[in-house]
């Protein structure tokens, strides 16, 4: 059986590694610190040296553990093999939001979870600019400041505001318009950031901008990107599952996934999202 960490340690861990390896090189970074994984997919020095530090750091908090790292799993995809086994698994996505990044954009930061049979126990998001955190342990809240957070409260679809991947844009675009009662959304571009704003009703990380009701994406789903911020959501009261309706798990690659403040919300999120895309 394997203890949760010491919370105070793993943020201090993915403070100081904010610090040393991903703050230097914000707004600052040269041609060569800047290679692609897939296509237009960047990486930068930054990821690899965050990634490598924080695993190094969150390993040794929990003897036995793994880790799952975004950019290890680029190497390796067969890293994803350790979901199944009864070790903790450390998830880190050293900076989501790499595209902003390197544009120099604050819209930015990073996320580590730890899962336990292929469950999200616990997670962290961090915004390395305004240096606040919010933080989840399964079964004892999501917390910002040291306040218990709690999910905005259900809107009708058309008084909804969100975010969508970018299939489910697309497709928007192409459909009739008219069809259906449409909320407002935007793109979905970095998880660090709109994870927070399903949960928190107050200005954070360094914005102002408006509260959001839902996060929905087509095929989008990474453990890196998205097991803490659906636990964070969840343990706020807010409801998130696949798009067949199943429990969303940390091994869940590429898969459609969608978040609302609660069942009938989602519903009816869903059958907005089918009315002009077709849903996995």
């Amino acid at each position: 059986m394997f203890d949760n960490p010491d919370f105070d340690a793993v943020r201090a861990a993915i403070r100081e590694v904010a610090a040393e390896h991903i703050l230097p090189y914000f707004q600052a970074l040269k041609p060569d610190d800047i290679a692609f994984k897939i296509g237009d997919d960047p990486v930068t020095i930054a990821d690899k040296n965050a990634e490598s530090a924080l695993s190094t750091r969150l390993l040794d908090l929990l003897p036995g553990s793994n880790v799952v790292g975004e950019e290890a799993f680029a190497a390796n995809q067969g890293i994803l093999s350790r979901f199944s086994s009864e070790s903790p698994v450390w998830i880190i996505d050293p900076i989501d939001g790499t595209r902003n990044f390197v544009r120099g954009s604050p819209q930015f930061g990073v996320i580590v979870a730890l899962a336990k049979q292929n469950q999200t126990v616990a997670g962290w998001i961090y915004d390395p600019i305004s240096n606040e955190l919010v933080e989840v342990e399964r079964g004892s809240g999501a917390f910002y400041k040291g306040q218990r957070l709690k999910s905005l409260a259900p809107q009708p679809l058309a008084g909804m505001y969100g975010f969508l991947g970018d299939r489910l844009v697309e497709a928007h675009k192409k459909s009739l318009p008219g069809h259906a009662a449409s909320p407002r959304f935007d793109l979905m571009q970095a998880g660090a950031h709109e994870y927070p704003r399903l949960v928190l009703q107050q200005p954070h990380f360094g914005g102002d901008k408006p509260e959001a009701h839902f996060r929905a994406s087509l095929f989008h789903v990474t453990p890196w990107d998205d097991a803490a911020g659906v636990l964070i959501h969840e343990e706020s009261g807010g409801y998130a599952a696949l798009w067949n309706g199943e429990s969303y798990r940390p091994s869940v690659m590429h898969k459609g996934l969608a978040l609302a403040p609660d069942r009938d919300s989602w519903q009816e999120l869903r059958n907005w999202c089918a009315s002009f895309a077709e849903l996995p």
